[in-house]
């Protein structure tokens, strides 16, 4: 029996189911590790998405908190960091083209800053924005840095300014030459934003 994905369920007013589905049946990690669950808002102009993260659903390291009225049941540090990656495959998917299908892998590659406002509890959703601030495109490797904000109930829980790479048939553990020596173009030549 074919099962959709909830996040291609809940977000088909946004993005188109199948190609959702896609993404998911794809990705690099199971749905388990995908804290997206649904996208609210795609700007192909301004190139940034909005999405939900829903903190009632089982959260890994969440669930062994030991918590108490000094130590409150919420999302972790790990789990927001987490969502930014998933959050900017999505960003790739959808703006870039990275199908993990067709030979392309990604990985955070720097934290410029990451500042966590407050603690962002279980039972509200999060809501997860992301622009692109920054992007060098070539032939087989994308780089794009990210802003991040994340909100609950109205305030901000999390702010990230992030980068990765997308690479496309080379193996993410591999070193490779820039991308300038491959292609004989030089650093103006190549597409910033």
């Amino acid at each position: 029996m074919f099962h959709r994905s909830h996040l291609a369920d809940r977000s088909r007013s946004v993005v188109a189911p199948d190609l959702l589905q896609r993404f998911v049946d794809t990705f690099l990690y199971s749905d388990d590790a995908l804290f997206v669950d649904e996208i609210t808002r795609v700007d192909p102009e301004s190139r940034s998405l909005t999405a939900l993260l829903d903190t009632t659903r089982p959260l890994p390291l969440a669930r062994c908190q030991r918590t108490s009225a000094v130590h409150p049941a919420h999302v972790s540090a790990a789990e927001l960091l987490m969502a930014t990656g998933g959050l900017g495959c999505l960003h790739a998917y959808l703006f870039h083209g990275c199908r993990w299908d067709e030979g392309w892998a990604g990985f955070g590659n720097r934290i410029h800053r990451a500042d966590f406002k407050r603690l962002a509890t279980l039972g509200p959703p999060i809501e997860l924005e992301t622009t692109e601030t920054r992007t060098r495109v070539g032939q087989r490797r994308i780089v794009i840095r990210y802003a991040f904000r994340f909100h609950q109930s109205g305030e901000v829980v999390y702010v990230g300014d992030q980068s990765a790479m997308f690479v496309r048939g080379v193996s993410i553990g591999t070193s490779f030459p820039s991308e300038s020596a491959e292609t004989g173009e030089d650093a103006a030549s190549q597409k910033t934003r």
